[in-house]
């Protein structure tokens, strides 16, 4: 009964331990999603790894550099980007973090509506978590 105790203890302070982790990666994957329609370069620059890849849901893939220079353009206007069901699973010092986005994005006199269901992989470098990875498995048109 004692080494019960003693797992069940270990458990639940892991668990406690995880969960500023899990809150502080949340917070930045949805800083992230503002950071896009706002246009807010630096956000991207701190939180987007030097060898961040973004594959989207048509296959296209880019990095860093390319992606921040998308959002950048003045022909690219993201009006919304709402998260919905995110989840964070953490391995250290890597985290997936998967949900879904409802997107709006302007083009021209019209607004396009789609959303997409991801996982992005975090990783944890010099007590900064950037994003690595993102990978769009789902989407779908409104």
């Amino acid at each position: 009964m004692r080494a019960f105790s003693i797992l069940l203890f270990i458990l639940v302070c892991q668990g406690v331990h995880a969960q500023p982790e899990r809150e502080t990666l949340l917070s930045i994957n949805a800083q992230l999603d503002e950071a896009v329609v706002k246009k807010n370069i630096a956000v991207l620059e701190k939180y987007y790894a030097d060898d961040f890849v973004f594959t989207h849901g048509t296959g296209f893939v880019e990095g860093k550099a390319s992606w921040i220079k998308n959002v950048a353009n003045p022909n690219t206007h993201f009006v919304s980007r709402a998260q919905d069901s995110t989840t964070v699973e953490l391995h250290d010092d890597v985290a997936l973090v998967i949900g879904k986005i409802e997107i709006t994005r302007k083009e021209k006199d019209k607004n396009i509506a789609y959303g997409i269901w991801y996982i992005r992989v975090y990783r944890k470098r010099s007590d900064l978590w950037q994003m690595i990875s993102h990978r769009t498995t789902r989407e779908w048109h409104t």
